[in-house]
């Protein structure tokens, strides 16, 4: 259903990100993908807990001083504003980072600015 709404779709693709799903797609990865057009259907029949709220368990970590970090691509579109605001309120601003020009794929969508944001909360 993602899929079909254009939510792993990046709006305006580059180059880099055309070079990458395409090395993505001869890969073993993409090779033993297991999503298909049935996986929706299946995750709903066979998973008890599909609507999960996870806020709970990272509001313990972070009382417990572990640090949290979030990182989404603006067009993705999976989580509505509100819950990418509640989000950016448990992990903090600086912790938070929307990659504009960016779908589901970061990775491959916008390599560079996921990895720049992933190196510097590494530090």
């Amino acid at each position: 259903m993602a899929s079909k709404l254009n939510f792993f779709t990046m709006p305006s693709p580059t180059q880099e990100s055309k070079n990458l799903r395409a090395e993505y797609e001869v890969s073993e990865f993409y090779k033993n993908n297991i999503r298909n057009h049935n996986s929706p259907i299946k995750f709903y029949q066979n998973e008890p807990l599909n609507n999960l709220d996870n806020t709970a368990v990272l509001k313990e970590i972070k009382r417990k001083s572990i640090p949290l970090f979030a990182v989404y691509g603006k067009n993705d579109g999976i989580f509505s504003e509100k819950q990418l605001n509640k989000l950016r309120s448990i992990v903090g601003k600086n912790n938070f980072k929307l990659i504009d020009n960016c779908s589901h794929y970061l990775f491959v969508d916008q390599q560079a600015e996921f990895l720049k944001f992933i190196e510097l909360k590494l530090k």
